[in-house]
């Protein structure tokens, strides 16, 4: 929480000069809280000497009473900053005062001029000071008291405040505890002064509710601070924020010279939501004012070790409701001007439309909006000179931001950094201080008297790569819901309704945008299926048939072929030859996304792309005469896709770009669509040499195959294996035939040199050779299992000694590919062990999520019974039935047994054999970590309390703290724990068995617990038993088993246990 503020700095920035408190409490302040405890109470007759506790009181609820009264009444003539400090001390006075008027109403019978001094009086020198009273002036100079912030939810507030009138209580208590009359009250009156003082903080908690509402009615920024109205579920851009923004405004009089900034800025609005260019004449697109809904969003204060680049952090946050509400709030916080608000989101989610809207939103007497695109300023340059620079590209004139500042008369500047993930990525710089050098220049410009606010947008993704300043606030955009891509469909209908009538379709409707939710809730993807629908009505048509990779291509082929009748030169072509060019656009645009793929990035910049673009397509197209000749072939591959997000920056004296998908799933397509190209087009030229033997010397170049699926494994991304599923699926079977021929021939010699072989200067990343094979013929092998149905038996993948070469590419592949990489082949291929007439075999099939089972990964053969033993025979005279343990695939033991069917070791499946009964008994789960520290085995801590039954006691016991310190995690542990336990504890000391059984109760007693207990109870209550300690011992365990799980089943106790612990009366559970 940013730093809030004390009842003392409240008092300086309203001002009561006059008042015996602020004499009192500068006083204090001036000797220091310890002097002046020494001191003051022998000077009666001193302006800081102390006053009694209900002058005290008086003096607090009087200013208290008049602060509301004045912030109410004086809101013109003051500069948004000033109006925000004076509402922030009104509420600080609040805090207080409600709890001292809680106190006002509260009787006590004790007499105020016993509560610490009277007014002039003094204490003798030997007398010491109430703590209490010492510990409440305290209070009042040092307690951060908790304010409402619109990020922070209002219940969470109200706690805060409830804890300080607990503190404050607790304060009071003291203090009355030490007065005279004290020890004279009887014990009746006592409880009876105690417990009055302990129903004062809800009391306090509600006058402040009461206190508060009324002041939110006069001053809207309480109301927006604590979220407190209901609003209108879906409002239009921003619009909001400007009225609720303005309503809180003072009035300022005269032009603002700033005037040329917001008419720019307000002109935004009625511009078309995108460039115009980007949609076929046919539509109409809304204006930015129109189109633009108020996303909902997550806020959160990023405190260190915090994570805001992960989306597990984000999950753990509640949303916002009402993002109009949290930005009013938050521009009119004190910490908005010490601190950025860092604004992320994903590409297409809006984050640049938001500042523009916001710039133009904000109302102008009060707010100075300034929005800096860091794309288009220079990456080295300090803070203010990059806003300098952005006021100089918008306003067409150098003007310094002091002199706009000047201009402004009073209105609080805000500034909107947008695009820092673009300054990153395209200048290739590290900035890891960038938002610390924001805070710096916020501290600097109130230094100054010159309060400004700044909004930093950014791609959730790259939030990793910069600190957060202490107290700093993110927030993230959140994905549109139903309702909000029904409001965005409405205002797309009544732009395009009688558009798309003249020809006889009908405007994108929610549900068939719905069906492909992934793209419909980012708002500029759902402006792309709406415009690709309004061709047509693809989506409105064929909403439920329509799959996703038959979608992704139909978007692509769509925007391609639009773009491609553009040129005059094309509109006279036949429809097939428009459809090959739209054919190459999208190959040029698969090279985009391979670039990144192969460099295991999300991006790509234009150096990088012009160089795969030259080896990759060294040909292409002719151009248009009209077109700029001077286009790079990575502006030529991007330049006709909106879906492509561009970032720009400037550094060095040079502009540089970075391109990436607007989400990921286009190049996830594309990849897959490129290697079924590949696969079409190596096909046609393996029948030409099947045919012709003297055609490349008999041998098939797979060069551009290689290129495309060397450098990374499709089963890493598992959109690519879907896709590749997908359009496998679609094809015919006599092509599925064809693929599959194919990949047999090109995997049984892939690990093998090929001097000759095409492209093999492209080299994205530099890798080891072994590294490009094992992703080489890993990819072959999930081509295969994907064009299989029925799944393919090892046998049929290479012929001769066929376990011995998969086993080969199963350690190739561990050894060489990264770690998830590994994983996501695993969990992709599902390999199936067996043993025939032939021998071994092992069917893949695509991983369908079945649990793991322990002889499908080796075979159990009696010794003798097979001469031909591989890696997968684990030689047993077992019934291979009784060895059989089934676990869900996903669990770590379940992705240990899938992983044995490509690396078999027959002398792991012994000892997996061995733990059966163990894994059997424990489930799935094979280790519980521990915080940082390490993890624990449940199987390994059960084996050491079988097998050191000889150990001495004090050992047997030290064995069993790790077990119970694990029952939280491993239900089924417990009674395996306590059986053993029941067996010891016929041999251990009564006390020990006791001590153990508290440990053990970290989770609810179980019957094995209780049959523990009554074993005790039945050694230890005998006539004869010298255990009447031990009796005790055993009472006092239930009741604190009793007290620890009140809703616990203890009727398994022993009668007599019972009626001990509990008397007559039974123990309700």
């Amino acid at each position: 929480m940013s730093e809030s503020l004390t009842y003392v700095d409240a008092l300086r920035i309203l001002g009561d000069r006059q008042s015996r408190l602020v004499s009192l409490l500068d006083g204090v302040m001036s000797a220091g809280l310890a002097s002046w405890a020494a001191t003051a109470w022998t000077m009666g007759g001193d302006a800081s000497a102390p006053m009694n506790l209900f002058d005290l009181k008086d003096e607090v609820v009087r200013f208290g009473h008049e602060s509301m009264r004045r912030i109410s009444e004086r809101r013109n003539g003051l500069s948004r900053y000033d109006r925000t400090q004076r509402l922030a001390a009104a509420h600080a006075v609040l805090v207080v005062s409600s709890y001292f008027e809680t106190l006002d109403r509260t009787e006590l019978p004790l007499t105020p001029d016993r509560l610490a001094v009277a007014a002039g009086e003094r204490l003798a020198p030997d007398e010491s000071p109430s703590k209490g009273y010492v510990d409440l002036i305290d209070g009042l100079l040092s307690d951060r008291l908790p304010m409402p912030e619109p990020h922070v939810p209002y219940s969470r507030t109200r706690e805060a405040i409830e804890g300080v009138y607990d503190l404050m209580s607790r304060r009071l208590t003291t203090l009355l505890r030490a007065a005279p009359e004290w020890s004279a009250l009887a014990g009746r009156e006592r409880t009876r002064v105690l417990d009055a003082v302990r129903r004062m903080p809800p009391q306090a908690l509600s006058a402040y509710d009461d206190a508060f509402r009324r002041l939110a009615s006069d001053n809207r920024e309480f109301e927006v601070w604590a979220s407190f109205t209901e609003a209108s579920g879906l409002s239009a851009g921003l619009a909001e924020v400007g009225r609720l923004l303005g309503e809180m405004a003072g009035r300022q009089a005269g032009d603002r010279p700033r005037s040329h900034l917001i008419r720019a800025y307000r002109a935004a609005l009625a511009e078309p939501v995108v460039t115009a260019g980007h949609a076929p004449e046919w539509v109409s697109l809304p204006p930015l004012g129109e189109a633009y809904i108020s996303p909902r969003c997550k806020a959160a204060e990023v405190g260190p070790g915090d994570t805001p680049s992960g989306q597990e952090w984000w999950d753990a946050h509640e949303p916002v409701p009402y993002v109009e509400r949290f930005l009013a709030g938050y521009l009119t916080l004190p910490r908005a001007v010490r601190v950025p608000l860092v604004v992320l989101g994903e590409p297409g989610s809006g984050k640049s439309k938001l500042t523009e809207v916001l710039a133009a939103r904000l109302p102008e007497q009060d707010f100075l909006p300034i929005r800096v695109e860091l794309r288009d300023v220079e990456a080295e340059s300090l803070i203010q000179e990059q806003i300098e620079q952005a006021i100089f590209r918008q306003a067409g004139e150098r003007v310094s931001f002091q002199d706009l500042l000047d201009a402004a008369a009073g209105a609080l500047p805000v500034v909107m950094l947008d695009g820092f993930d673009e300054l990153l990525q395209a200048a290739g710089v590290n900035r890891y201080d960038y938002l610390e050098q924001v805070r710096d220049f916020q501290r600097r410009q109130l230094a100054l008297g010159r309060p400004v606010v700044v909004l930093v947008t950014s791609r959730t993704v790259v939030a990793d790569r910069v600190r957060y300043p202490a107290g700093s606030i993110a927030l993230q955009l959140q994905p549109f819901t139903d309702a909000q891509v029904r409001q965005w469909l409405e205002v797309w209908r009544r732009h395009n309704a009688d558009l798309l009538r003249a020809r006889d379709l009908r405007p994108l409707t929610p549900e068939a945008a719905l069906a492909h939710r992934e793209l419909a809730c980012q708002p500029l993807l759902l402006l792309m299926l709406a415009i690709f629908d309004a061709t047509e009505n693809a989506l409105v048509t064929r909403d439920a048939g329509l799959g996703q990779a038959e979608l992704y291509e139909a978007l692509l082929m769509d925007f391609a072929l639009r773009e491609i009748r553009k040129y005059p030169g094309n509109q006279s072509l036949s429809a097939s030859a428009q459809r090959k060019l739209a054919e190459n656009e999208l190959d040029r645009l698969a090279m985009v996304a391979l670039g990144m793929f192969a460099r295991g990035r999300q991006s790509i910049t234009d150096a990088e792309l012009d160089r795969d673009l030259a080896l990759l397509r060294p040909e292409p197209d002719a151009v248009d005469p009209g077109d700029e000749a001077a286009l790079s072939l990575a502006q030529r591959a991007i330049g006709r896709f909106f879906f492509i997000h561009r970032s720009e920056a400037h550094a060095r004296g040079h502009r540089t770009r970075t391109y990436e998908f607007l989400h990921t799933t286009f190049g996830e397509f594309l990849v897959a669509w490129l290697t079924n190209r590949t696969l079409g087009d190596l096909v046609a030229v393996h029948d030409l040499v099947r045919d012709r033997p003297t055609a490349a010397a008999g041998r098939l170049d797979d060069g551009f195959l290689f290129a495309v699926l060397s450098f990374a494994c499709v089963a890493e991304r598992a959109p690519v294996t879907d896709f590749l599923a997908a359009i496998f699926h679609g094809l015919p079977e006599e092509t599925r035939d064809g693929y599959r021929e194919l990949l047999l021939e090109v995997l049984d010699d892939a690990l093998y040199t090929h001097p000759s072989r095409s492209y093999a200067a492209y080299e994205p990343a530099r890798h080891p050779l072994t590294r490009r094979l094992a992703a080489y013929s890993a990819n072959l092998t999930v081509l295969l299992v994907l064009l299989s149905a029925g799944g393919i038996g090892i046998r049929a993948m290479f012929a001769g000694a066929a376990v011995e070469r998969w086993v080969e590419h199963g350690h190739l592949w561990k050894g060489q590919l990264t770690p998830s990489e590994w994983s996501g082949l695993v969990n992709t291929v599902r390999g199936r062990v067996s043993r025939g007439e032939a021998g071994v075999d092992v069917t893949l099939t695509r991983e369908d999520g079945s649990p793991a089972r322990l002889l499908e990964t080796f075979v159990i053969v009696p010794p003798g019974a097979v001469t031909d033993t591989t890696d997968y025979d684990v030689l047993l005279s077992h019934d291979p039935k009784t060895c059989d343990l089934a676990v869900p695939a996903s669990s770590y033991l379940g992705l240990s047994i899938r992983e044995l069917a490509f690396l078999p070791n027959w002398h792991t499946g012994m000892l997996l054999l061995q733990a059966v009964p163990y894994l059997r008994a424990m489930g799935e789960q094979l280790r519980w970590r521990r915080g940082e520290d390490g993890a624990i085995l449940p199987a390994y801590l059960l084996s050491l309390l079988d097998h050191t039954k000889e150990a001495p006691a004090w050992e047997r016991v030290e064995h069993y703290a790790p077990c119970f310190e694990a029952l939280p995690a491993f239900p089924a542990l417990g009674r395996l724990v306590l059986l053993r336990l029941r067996e010891d504890a016929r041999s251990l000391p009564v006390a020990t068995t006791v001590d153990l059984l508290r440990e053990a109760a970290c989770v609810p007693p179980s019957e094995a617990y209780l049959d523990i207990v009554n074993d005790l109870w039945a050694r230890h209550s005998g006539k004869t038993s010298p255990g009447i300690g031990g009796r005790g011992m055993v009472i006092a365990l239930v009741r604190a088993l009793r007290q620890k799980w009140p809703d616990a089943d203890l009727d398994g106790l022993a009668p007599g246990l019972r009626s001990a612990t509990f008397g007559k009366r039974r123990p309700e559970s």
